[in-house]
């Protein structure tokens, strides 16, 4: 359990990943946005399924990693992933490269550490550099869905 930790706290730091990385699409190179914040894990998810709503996204999934765990007997911390979807925004990136639909749909972590709880969100833009030939639909597409997940995890701050 420790090494898969280590290794997950590696990817994070190695691809980019910084509390309030507000520069991950400027730089264009960042695989990651993280939120940190201070409110309660279940008014987290609860404020980031609402905003992913209110975004025109639909909620495919929302996965209680950490009950599964439990379930089996370990320990851990509060762990959901929430996968969503826009799908005039996925037609756009996968007539250009169904490939992509490899990196689909848009997911989001939401995990207790301490008194914060933590978000984290793969960005779309970055997934462009895995595939050759992107169109400029895709290239577009992509950054725009990568800045409303940034508002989408960013609205949380707020609540509703």
């Amino acid at each position: 359990m420790k090494k898969c930790i280590v290794l997950f706290l590696f990817v994070i730091i190695y691809c980019g990943g910084s509390v309030n990385n507000v520069f991950a699409l400027s730089k264009n190179n960042k695989a990651f946005y993280i939120l940190k914040i201070k409110k309660k894990f279940k008014n987290v998810v609860f404020d980031l399924k609402q905003s992913i709503i209110n975004d025109n996204y639909v909620i495919v999934s929302v996965n209680p990693i950490s009950q599964g765990i439990q379930g089996i007997g370990k320990k851990i911390s509060k762990l959901d992933v929430i996968e969503f979807c826009n799908l005039s925004y996925a037609y756009d990136i996968l007539n250009g490269n169904k490939n992509y639909a490899a990196f689909m749909p848009c997911r989001v972590a939401v995990y207790k550490q301490g008194k914060y709880a933590v978000i984290i969100g793969f960005l779309p833009s970055f997934a462009l550099k895995f595939f050759k030939n992107n169109t400029p639909m895709m290239k577009k597409t992509a950054l725009k869905v990568s800045r409303q997940m940034m508002s989408i995890i960013n609205s949380v701050k707020d609540g509703f």
